[in-house]
């Protein structure tokens, strides 16, 4: 049986690096192969991001990350070029050099898309990574680097003539961003048992909410081949389908990331879109010692949810349980499973269910040890 886990997004931290994955890494070394997103840039170039806020920290920190057992790094991220295409290169050669297969990002469009493929037990498990969260000149192009895109479009549809009422938005997937990744699909199930498709997508900070655009992106990519479908980007867990068998994970929320206040601040002082963004979801809490250096990860307590979501697969490649290990993010930033008996197990669950209907999604998830099951069928 091969085990394969999947995180949400992660960082070197700033403070203590090597302490961030003190809860964590324990938990990840039992699994055969290890999934997350990378939400920081890696460089010592000193930049001043267009952008409100970005994840910049010393390359020297990306080695701490080696201590979550690690093994394939997405950087398909709505960051990923805050600081240009200099530090975007410098990050994911940080990435590489303490080897991590870094997929979603490369030097031109070609690289972005393609697949890394892992051997564990005999089987071949690849990984395609996109971003449908980026900003205009952030996609990787022939000659340009950047992330592999999956962008979608947006319809604000007028519901009750009168004028001045909220609308039903509506969202698309691009169809040229759409057709490229299952040309993708097809080619990496050539050279795959079980092929993960990872999209930084959906919508950040609003409880519950699925984008159109994200159901239908996830059914066509798994008719096209694909056996996982890992979500992130909202910093808030929503809810998990199992479509033709195969788990869609909308959103496995943040992970292990920190927020330096002075940094937040910065942000929002040059930028008035990041303040009133951080204004409207910030929830202020008691601090701690620690938190007088940073921003704790999570600005409302919802953002402190978690899960580590995984599979467990057959020698021939099949799924044979869906799990979600809870996970609570202190306030030191960082992520803490969760074991059955403690508070923040329940907690977990409990979100989990209500966004589940939130949403009329029929999945049912059942206590099975330290773990939640979801059926497969």
């Amino acid at each position: 049986m091969i085990r394969l886990a999947a995180v949400g997004d992660v960082a070197a931290f700033h403070r203590e690096p090597e302490l961030a994955w003190a809860h964590a890494g324990p938990v990840l070394e039992q699994y055969d192969v290890v999934f997350a997103q990378n939400e920081r840039l890696y460089s010592n170039t000193i930049a001043l991001p267009d952008v409100g806020f970005t994840e910049l920290t010393c390359p020297e920190h990306a080695a701490a990350l080696q201590l979550g057992h690690l093994d394939v790094v997405s950087f398909a991220s709505n960051h990923c070029y805050d600081l240009g295409p200099d530090v975007f290169l410098e990050t994911v050669e940080a990435l590489r050099s303490q080897g991590f297969a870094v997929i979603g990002a490369g030097k031109d469009i070609e690289e972005a898309r393609a697949p890394a493929i892992l051997e564990r037990g005999g089987l071949r498990i690849g990984f395609l990574a996109y971003s449908s969260v980026l900003r205009k000149g952030y996609e990787a192009r022939p000659n340009k680097p950047g992330a592999a895109p999956m962008r979608a479009h947006t319809l604000y549809e007028q519901v009750d003539y009168q004028p001045g009422t909220a609308p039903r938005i509506r969202t698309f997937a691009d169809r040229d961003d759409l057709t490229a990744l299952l040309v993708d699909i097809a080619a990496a199930r050539k050279q795959t048992d079980f092929l993960a498709v990872s999209l930084h997508w959906g919508v950040h900070l609003v409880k519950g909410v699925i984008a159109d655009y994200e159901k239908e992106v996830a059914r066509a990519v798994i008719d096209a081949g694909a056996d996982m479908i890992i979500g992130h980007g909202p910093h808030l867990l929503k809810a998990v389908e199992v479509y033709r068998g195969k788990p869609i994970f909308y959103s496995i929320s943040g992970f292990c990331i920190d927020s330096p206040r002075e940094i937040i601040e910065a942000g929002m002082a040059r930028n008035a879109e990041f303040r009133e963004l951080i204004e409207a979801h910030q929830e202020t809490v008691a601090a701690t010692e620690y938190d007088e250096w940073f921003m704790a990860y999570a600005m409302n307590p919802e953002m402190a949810l978690s899960v580590i979501a995984s599979v467990e697969l057959a020698p021939d490649a099949s799924i044979q349980r869906i799990l979600c290990r809870p996970v609570v993010i202190n306030t030191r930033a960082q992520p803490v499973p969760q074991s059955a008996g403690d508070p923040g197990f329940q907690r977990v669950l409990e979100y989990l269910r209500e966004v589940t209907a939130h949403q009329k999604i029929s999945t049912q998830y059942t206590v099975d040890g330290d773990y939640l099951s979801i059926p497969i069928s």
